[in-house]
């Protein structure tokens, strides 16, 4: 393609009219399309969506939240350099902005992280958390905590004793609910404070905090008869630290059980959905060095993600003495 001159940029029809409105009349229309741009993504008609927000970004360049919004449209139909175009866009409106960072670096635009920031995870939680449970059951069939929870079963065997169980990552409470019949107490920890609200209305924990999830294994030593955290390692790449922390945090015969997205090769890999996935065989070597050997796995269905079911492996973990 042969490279030409940059021309000067001509005013756009939509721009030209813009100009002659007046500043109510522009906010008024932005409103109008905006709403437009929502409920055609509620309707899953992305086409629509976007030539909405292009109409918004015609009247303000500057819209951060339709900027925003077509950096998400190119990304869920797949284009990336588009998506990487408008969170850049986005950041430099919003400078540190630490979604739009954690995006850029899942898109292949920046520097891999071990982990997702705690901002990261507390910031998209939190304005994830009303539309939560609505999201996962009702649209993505999520059915990761019935999963891990009978995953545990198999391990425990029948009419096991209750179990102070720790929920990690405890979100609105779905693995809460599975786990609540095997406790004798059960904690809840997560990093969303308005996630962990909306647990607390479950009636269903008798203690619930509010704290990044290694640092509160660290800090709760030999506390634990079982650990359970269900699609929290998907925001972990290197989980030897949490490993560590969880076997710490258990008693000796604990269970560690959890979800990941699996992959066959390596060790993990930040994927442009901005979560992690991990190789099965590597979590179990790191397992092994921290004292926690796994006594049952199986693979099922996560959830399904623009359709497609998203492949999940299940694994429970049982604390040892190292020395054995």
């Amino acid at each position: 393609m042969p490279i030409t001159p940059k021309k000067k940029k001509q005013p756009t029809r939509a721009g030209a009219v813009a100009k002659k409105k007046s500043r109510s009349a522009i906010t008024a229309e932005i409103k109008k399309l905006s709403k437009r741009a929502e409920k055609a993504r509620e309707d899953e008609d992305h086409e629509a969506s976007r030539k909405a927000l292009e109409q918004i970004l015609e009247l303000n360049p500057d819209h951060a939240d339709s900027i925003w919004w077509m950096a998400d449209f190119w990304h869920t139909v797949g284009s990336a350099p588009p998506a990487l175009k408008f969170y850049r866009r986005y950041l430099k409106i919003h400078p540190g902005d630490p979604e739009a960072i954690h995006m850029i670096a899942s898109l292949g635009g920046g520097r891999t992280p071990k982990r997702a920031s705690n901002d990261y995870v507390s910031m998209h939680f939190d304005s994830y958390a009303d539309d939560f449970e609505k999201s996962l059951i009702s649209e993505l069939k999520y059915q990761a905590p019935k999963l891990v929870a009978r995953a545990i079963a198999k391990v425990r065997g029948k009419k096991p004793p209750p179990a102070d169980i720790l929920d990690l990552g405890c979100g609105t409470g779905l693995v809460g609910v599975e786990m609540k019949p095997l406790a004798k107490t059960l904690t809840g920890v997560d990093l969303a404070r308005k996630m962990v609200q909306i647990a607390r209305k479950r009636g269903i924990y008798d203690k619930l905090a509010v704290a990044e999830v290694t640092k509160y294994l660290r800090d709760n030593r030999n506390k634990f008869d079982i650990i359970v955290n269900a699609d929290v390692m998907i925001y972990f790449g290197d989980i030897t630290a949490l490993f560590r922390a969880a076997a710490a945090a258990l008693r000796p015969g604990g269970l560690y059980a959890f979800s990941v997205e699996s992959h066959p090769k390596g060790t993990y890999t930040l994927t442009d959905t901005g979560r992690y996935k991990h190789n099965p065989k590597w979590l179990r070597t790191i397992g092994k060095e921290v004292g926690l050997i796994e006594r049952h796995n199986t693979t099922g269905r996560l959830r399904f993600e623009v359709g497609k079911p998203v492949p999940g492996y299940y694994g429970v973990m049982e604390k040892v003495d190292k020395k054995k």
